[in-house]
């Protein structure tokens, strides 16, 4: 995974959300989900394939009328990196800073002068992605007042001297010392 996580990701990372604020219930069919996260349909088969078949499995299905999708173990037990992984590959910002075995390697990599660089921010990605799990993600966004909610900035009034600066008035002759 470079550090520009791909459609692949978010999508997989929703549908991991949404099956997080649902468990315990029954399961998810991928129709739901689409609809609940505008989602296509088509690709989410493909994703859940991949969440379906990772190692340990990260959705589990049952067929049938009531059929779907559930987490195949509690969200608080599911790591952000886990998911990301599966679904991006490992954190790699740099060829020569990829998690586990390198497939390709650097011609450059004795000489290299950044290469401390790009492994420390894999490390800071890792360690961020694998310790948010995806219960405290769906915690943090159903939360009032989360990061989502955006602040128009007609609503904002800037305070000047002792009184207030309102777009339709000039402000006063700053104060003598």
């Amino acid at each position: 995974m470079m550090l520009r996580v791909s459609t692949k990701g978010e999508y997989g990372v929703r549908i991991m959300v949404d099956l997080a604020r649902h468990y315990g219930g029954r399961p998810r069919s991928l129709t739901d989900i689409s609809q609940a996260e505008t989602l296509p349909l088509a690709y989410l088969e493909q994703l859940v394939k991949l969440l379906r078949e990772a190692e340990p499995a990260l959705v589990v299905s049952t067929r049938g009328a009531h059929g779907g999708y559930r987490l195949s173990r509690p969200p608080a037990e599911i790591t952000m990196g886990e998911i990301v992984r599966v679904l991006e590959g490992p954190i790699a910002p740099m060829i020569c800073a990829t998690e586990g075995e390198m497939s390709q390697i650097c011609g450059y990599l004795d000489a290299c002068k950044t290469k401390y660089l790009w492994a420390r921010v894999r490390d800071a990605v890792a360690q961020t992605l694998d310790s948010i799990t995806l219960e405290e993600l769906v915690t943090e966004t159903e939360q009032v007042g989360s990061p989502t909610q955006f602040i128009a900035l007609s609503n904002i009034h800037v305070g000047v001297n002792s009184g207030e600066y309102l777009p339709d008035r000039q402000p006063e002759a700053p104060l003598p010392n």
